[in-house]
């Protein structure tokens, strides 16, 4: 959109000034002879009042286009407007009835940055080969929603764009629209204390949980949402060294690699099947910006180091993963869901392609119900939340939680997603998803509430940022 807006903007402004720097300098005034009126004086007077003329409408001409396709309008009115978005569509999972059915486990695998971009362009992606062929068949091969026809996924709001913001609204079915810093969640002692997330709901039923990451658990408040959220033991970087799966001196990255974080899964997995229900949930990392990381595992297939080494390394560790899952006995009751968290934060591999419409894939594998239609759906990362409850077996009055939309409950007529309901554009997303807090309540050290009041300049500058920032160009 960027490299559109330059190219009409641009060239019609760039032209009237080498217009106006043509007349000034071929028609500049000449000194006369003694006792002879200046010559070209007038003429250059005319060309500079016209070529100013020229350029101020060209200039106008170029903002109003730049208006229209960013909403500008739309962007200052959300500044000074409260939604009511929340009161009228939110819903709240203590106001509905949720019935568990048959329970199954869950694995959650939430893949860094993952998109379905690095496919094939005939496989849906955006490539000229495929960096994702296992990724790819496995979403062919099980459920996954989509987009459009071919492989795609769920788009990523404003509030959803990083790891934290992607794990909150996955989980809760809300934007992360805090009056505070996206990664700065560690920084409190409660993280939105009001909100219930999927952890408490499946907590309630009995599920043992567990996050297990390749860094540190506490970054961005991880470690505070899943313990605060259903209970969950969080294995991170230092709990690895503790149980001696890596050398008390070893760090690779942001701590290691997803080859061990695999390994460990393997194991935690195993440990908790024989517990009863469990959820555990995997967040990867080599495929991080800016470029990943090489592991030793990765092979020279290809000339660019992302496509060469992170995607179809992660592709391949995927893939051995789940394979090793469907040996184990807990695979028969267990929905597996491998999800990109948000579109990639650099240009490798996606130099053109716009982050607003860069789909993360999803896949349900293990289903344990029928979706109808899956293709040309669009939907977005806060549908997730009621959508993998659903595929879990339990039934949701309304089919509706937080702001998300369950895709598939099955014999009953299609609901939208809220990605749906309304227009797009820049001031429609700001003002739909970050008019204000909502009623959740951030507390401090007191826990006193400081929450539930407007936060619309605050929050509304803070995401106009990323909007802006949309193309990666």
């Amino acid at each position: 959109m960027i490299e559109e807006i330059m190219a009409v903007f641009l060239p019609p402004v760039a032209a009237a000034l080498l217009l106006y720097i043509w007349l000034a300098f071929f028609f500049r005034p000449t000194a006369a002879k003694p006792g002879a009126a200046e010559s070209g004086g007038d003429f250059l007077e005319w060309g500079r009042r016209i070529g100013a003329s020229f350029c101020l409408l060209l200039f106008l001409n170029a903002w109003v286009y730049v208006g229209e396709s960013l909403d500008v309008n739309g962007y200052l009115y959300a500044l000074s407007h409260q939604t009511n978005i929340y009161e009228d569509h939110y819903v709240d999972p203590l106001s509905v009835a949720i019935t568990e059915g048959e329970r199954r486990n869950l694995i959650y695998i939430y893949l860094e940055s993952m998109e379905t971009t690095y496919a094939a362009t005939c496989d849906g992606g955006a490539q000229r080969i495929n960096y994702i062929p296992n990724l790819t068949r496995l979403a062919a091969e099980n459920l996954s929603f989509s987009d459009k026809k071919a492989l795609g996924g769920f788009l990523s709001p404003p509030g959803t764009t990083w790891t934290m913001g992607a794990l909150f609204a996955s989980s809760t079915g809300l934007p992360f629209a805090f009056p505070v810093d996206g990664n700065s969640m560690n920084e409190r002692e409660y993280f939105a204390a009001g909100v219930t997330a999927l952890g408490d709901i499946l907590a309630d039923h009995g599920y043992r949980q567990m996050f297990l990451c390749g860094s540190d658990g506490t970054f961005a408040g991880r470690k505070t949402f899943f313990e605060q959220h259903g209970g969950y033991t969080v294995f991170d970087y230092d709990v690895a060294k503790a149980y001696g799966y890596i050398a008390p001196d070893y760090r690779v990255w942001w701590g290691f690699e997803d080859a061990i974080l695999y390994e460990i899964a393997k194991d935690r997995a195993t440990e908790l099947a024989a517990g009863g229900p469990f959820n555990l949930t995997l967040l990867t990392v080599d495929t991080h910006h800016v470029d990943g990381y090489v592991c030793p595992l990765c092979k020279n297939e290809h000339s660019i180091q992302l496509g060469n080494d992170m995607m179809a390394c992660a592709d391949r560790l995927l893939l051995e993963f789940i394979s090793w899952c469907k040996e184990q006995d807990f695979y028969q009751d267990t929905l597996i869901v491998i999800s990109g968290d948000h579109p990639r934060m650099d240009k490798t591999l996606v130099c053109g392609v716009d982050a607003g419409i860069a789909p993360s894939t999803t896949a349900f594998c293990r289903r344990t119900k029928g979706a109808g239609s899956t293709r040309n759906r669009v939907f977005t990362t806060m549908d997730l939340f009621p959508t993998v409850l659903s595929a879990l077996g339990f039934e949701i009055e309304g089919d509706r939680l937080g702001l998300g939309t369950d895709l598939f409950p099955p014999g009953k007529p299609w609901r939208k997603s809220m990605s749906c309901l309304y227009p797009r554009g820049i001031g429609e997303i700001l003002l739909l998803l970050c008019g204000h807090l909502f009623q959740i309540n951030l507390k401090d050290e007191t826990e006193k509430p400081i929450g539930q009041r407007p936060v619309i300049a605050a929050v509304g500058q803070f995401q106009a940022v990323r909007l802006w920032e949309m193309t990666r160009n």
